[in-house]
């Protein structure tokens, strides 16, 4: 089998904007790369879909740049593919960055085309450790008129309605600071009960004093992870964060090499790794984090679009949650991604067995959202 072609597409669309403590997320995004073969068997990986600000106008610049190295290649390789255009390119595109993004996709758009060859999912090519994985819902995010009602009323729906059984909201933004914040993760424990889960995130937003603030604060809560703390390469004040913490501190989600979270866990930074699949280049790299985080006794929980991470989250024994992004996020993922996917009564999801990555696009709505 050998690549013939490999596309680049953008799609935009309108959405309520919401905000994290660092970044305001305003339309929604996608970038979808299509590898076609010589066997009529295609695969597609994709960029953004979420909280989507990153520069996706430029991708299609890398999908252009790495054509030519793919071309007659079998996709099959998807390991060698990964080392040649990541690694191997380092000394021209750097070591990280939307070129790994895009290698991402690539990555993806291959292992879809061997799970299609091979009549397999892609979750059993990886290990198929798990049938069912347990979900958490992304969310709690800062958005224009949203008090500390507005926010127990969303957690409680992704418990009440959407069968939830763990639920993640932010703190970390400059205008609410450390009491106001923990004003949210008090009203959010009472809207939920002591019985549901409650993870909170700052997306890097913190220093060090700032984090071990929380960090203990946040015991008091019951709160089962703190993520993201403090910039990703701030391994020393990782290591004195956990060292420290009341809760367990979770990272890994901006992460793009296997060396950085290999790192991390020298330093012993982190008691979760947040990897995700279209950061680091693509699923043979998340799988080799996923084993260093198993040589340590350190679970995964893969961050971003849950149809791309659930074939790895589940592949391993100690894939600990699936993070889920609830329609309220985003209302278009609903129609986007095929099947819908949804929570079990218990809050877990079955991993679907489909071949390939398991999930479709809708491109009859997708074309309505191009971006030309």
């Amino acid at each position: 089998m050998k690549i013939t072609d490999i596309t680049s597409e953008l799609f935009v669309w309108d959405r309520p904007g919401i905000w994290n403590g660092s970044h305001f997320y305003g339309p929604g995004r996608l970038h979808v790369v299509t590898v076609y073969t010589d066997q009529g068997i295609t695969g597609k990986g994709w960029n953004g879909g979420t909280a989507a600000e990153r520069p996706l106008s430029l991708m299609p610049g890398y999908v252009e740049y790495f054509k030519p190295l793919l071309i007659g290649r079998d996709p099959r390789n998807t390991k060698d593919i990964a080392q040649d255009l990541g690694e191997g390119q380092i000394k021209i595109l750097g070591p990280a960055g939307l070129n790994t993004q895009v290698l991402a996709a690539i990555n993806i758009a291959c292992w879809d085309i061997k799970g299609k060859a091979e009549n397999i999912s892609v979750h059993n090519l990886l290990g198929g450790a798990q049938k069912r994985i347990r979900t958490y819902i992304a969310g709690g995010y800062y958005s224009t008129g949203k008090g500390l009602k507005e926010l127990q009323d969303e957690v409680r729906y992704n418990v009440e309605e959407l069968h939830s059984a763990a639920v993640k909201i932010k703190i970390g933004s400059p205008t609410e600071g450390f009491s106001g914040d923990m004003r949210r993760v008090e009203a959010a424990r009472d809207a939920i009960g002591s019985e549901i889960v409650l993870m909170v995130d700052a997306n890097c937003s913190l220093d060090l004093p700032t984090a071990l603030q929380f960090a203990q604060a946040l015991a008091d809560y019951n709160v089962y992870w703190f993520e993201e703390p403090l910039p990703i390469h701030d391994y020393e004040g990782h290591r004195k964060l956990v060292a420290q913490s009341g809760v367990k501190i979770a990272t890994g989600e901006n992460g793009y090499t296997a060396a950085h979270f290999k790192t991390l866990l020298d330093h012993h930074g982190a008691s979760i790794l947040n990897v995700d699949a279209t950061i680091c280049p693509g699923y043979d790299v998340a799988l080799e984090i996923a084993g260093l985080a198993a040589e340590r006794e350190v679970t995964i929980a893969p961050h971003g679009c849950q149809e791309l991470q659930i074939p790895l989250a589940a592949a391993v024994s100690h894939g600990e949650f699936l993070e889920y992004y609830p329609p309220e996020v985003d209302p278009l993922r609903t129609e986007i991604f095929q099947p819908m996917m949804d929570l079990d009564k218990d809050g877990w999801v079955t991993v679907p067995d489909r071949p390939g990555i398991g999930f479709e696009l809708n491109m009859n709505l997708l074309n309505r959202h191009r971006e030309l």
